[in-house]
């Protein structure tokens, strides 16, 4: 790696600690004066992520339109970028693995911005993370999560974990599938790839190209099966966005074409 990259790397990783250390503090100075209130604290995870995502070199495609109400947002998962992917969009609280919690500065910002975090092989902690989760979205907050459980390269999707679909048809609540897809699959992080060697080789780029595409609303007691009729949109649209991306960008919005509302009851 050349002094140019290097340099890249170097300022981009101390960009991404310092705005995220600001946005900590901002969050605790918040919960200080006003006490504990949810919707400014994703507030303010969602104005981190739009200074963020640029400032690092990640250019982002967006297709559709985020939602104006609350959903439970469910994603397909790449990397680590996929939660300021979708927190750029729009203000929400995530379910998160439970390792993130223990990171350096972002363990502090995603407690701080009221993610549930769970431990996939634990039944128990599952069951305590579907309960927090439902106790978010009845704060009126939106709920990301990323139903895989983990990331993938890819192409195409990991089994769905049951869980919040179940959880979404028991309460009633809404469902919006989104897609995110980057242009080289080498930016996709699993989860034994080491967090530093991943950034240094994406953010050593000029720019990491991503897309995200925002699917329609899919309503309990409309859908006949909430949890197939998400894999098949998501699967769908990963299909379409696995094409070369477009050169518009960077913050490209376009209306989604090609994709009719799922049968309903």
């Amino acid at each position: 790696m050349g002094l140019v990259d290097s340099a890249r790397v170097g300022a981009r990783l101390v960009t991404m600690a310092a705005t995220t250390a600001a946005t900590v503090q901002r969050m605790k100075w918040r919960e200080r004066l006003r006490g504990v209130r949810p919707h400014d604290a994703v507030a303010l995870g969602h104005a981190w992520a739009k200074r963020m995502l640029p400032s690092v070199g990640v250019e982002l495609e967006v297709i559709g339109q985020p939602p104006r109400e609350r959903v439970l947002l469910l994603s397909n998962h790449r990397s680590y970028l996929d939660i300021p992917i979708l927190l750029s969009q729009i203000p929400c609280a995530f379910l998160a693995k439970a390792e993130i919690a223990d990171w350096p500065v972002f363990g502090s910002a995603a407690r701080l911005s009221h993610a549930v975090f769970v431990k996939r092989e634990d039944k128990l902690s599952r069951r305590a993370a579907r309960r927090a989760s439902v106790e978010r979205l009845l704060e009126g907050l939106t709920l990301a999560a990323f139903p895989e459980g983990t990331t993938s390269r890819g192409p195409g999707l990991l089994p769905f974990f049951p869980g919040l679909f179940q959880e979404a048809e028991l309460h009633g609540f809404p469902v919006m599938p989104a897609a995110i897809e980057f242009d080289d699959p080498d930016d996709a992080w699993v989860d034994d790839d080491p967090f530093l060697g991943h950034f240094v080789r994406s953010f050593r780029k000029p720019r990491v190209r991503a897309r995200l595409s925002f699917g329609p609303i899919l309503r309990p007691g409309e859908v006949r099966d909430l949890k197939g009729e998400t894999e098949r949109w998501i699967g769908s649209r990963l299909a379409v966005m696995q094409q070369p991306l477009a050169a518009s960008f960077p913050g490209v919005e376009r209306p989604l074409a090609g994709f009719a509302r799922p049968s309903v009851a």
